[in-house]
């Protein structure tokens, strides 16, 4: 599987992407996919204010990215940790996540379905071990694949379930670096409504309660493309108001939405994220 994996990563990226765009320009064909409604639904409910053809524009180039990412995945899987960061040529705030690290206080580090969350992970394992929840995959040998990628270099991998929200959480008490992506859909009962781009999203409250009540640091990151396509990782500070018991939930979407919004197009707009709506609406029924 590897091996396969390796002869996929030797495309160079800007080729597939040249590859990638005329023929979704000249085909449409992406129309009829399911990942391109959905992302279409989600835009059009997240940015009330842009047009139709805003949308439209908006959902082509995320879908584009989203291929794309997937050759980020492969190539971060095929290439030794010390070239992890050959691809990545700028980091916003390095100094934010290296100071909490050196301290070793241990650190919570929340991240965004932007791009390749593996090639972010790794990139974050050349510079500490860390502890991860990990959300099994179907096909059982991509999952042993996938999995010990990620349990490379002294890395803790857990399955999503309350096990390994224990083991999360003793790393964290234990001076560990935890890495937790918060903008998914928990499982029922494990969540609450919380607004997210105005809307009264089914939240994990996981990463802002572990925070919260350890009162231990905190960064939030992804993965971004930049001028002329390039790569790039976005560390940002958490807000205040992530310490304080009124505030921390809906602290922790409004970071959300802050790093969704440095490039929309990046983000992974065709997982069902508002499948859960408050009202009990399904918005993806006619998909």
């Amino acid at each position: 599987m590897k091996f396969l994996f390796y002869i996929v990563s030797l495309i160079p990226t800007s080729l597939l992407r040249n590859l990638v765009t005329l023929i979704i320009i000249k085909t449409k064909i992406f129309k009829r996919s399911s990942a391109y409604k959905v992302t279409f639904r989600n835009l059009e409910m997240t940015y009330k204010n842009l047009n139709y053809f805003e949308i439209e524009q908006l959902a082509i180039e995320s879908f584009i990215e989203t291929i794309l990412s997937g050759h980020e995945t492969i190539m971060s899987w095929c290439k030794p940790i010390h070239n992890s960061g050959k691809n990545i040529f700028r980091i916003e705030n390095n100094y934010l996540l290296n100071r909490h690290i050196e301290a070793g206080n241990g650190v919570a580090i929340i991240a965004v379905h932007n791009r390749s969350v593996d090639m972010l992970l790794k990139w974050v394992n050349t510079k500490c071990s860390t502890t991860t929840l990990y959300k099994k995959v179907k096909i059982k040998a991509l999952d042993r694949f996938v999995r010990k990628q990620r349990e490379g270099e002294n890395n803790n991998v857990y399955e999503t379930s309350m096990t390994g929200v224990r083991k999360i959480f003793q790393a964290y008490k234990a001076n560990k670096t935890i890495c937790i992506a918060a903008d998914q859909v928990p499982q029922e009962g494990m969540g609450e409504y919380i607004k997210l781009f105005n809307i009264d999203a089914y939240t994990t409250t996981l990463a802002s309660t572990l925070v919260y009540k350890t009162q231990k640091p905190a960064v939030f990151i992804c993965l971004n493309s930049f001028e002329n396509n390039k790569l790039g990782i976005t560390i940002k500070p958490p807000r205040e108001d992530l310490y304080n018991e009124s505030e921390y939930k809906l602290s922790l979407n409004k970071s959300i939405e802050n790093l969704i919004n440095i490039n929309p197009k990046d983000y992974s707009w065709e997982y069902k994220r508002y499948k859960k709506l408050l009202s009990g609406e399904d918005p993806y029924k006619d998909i």
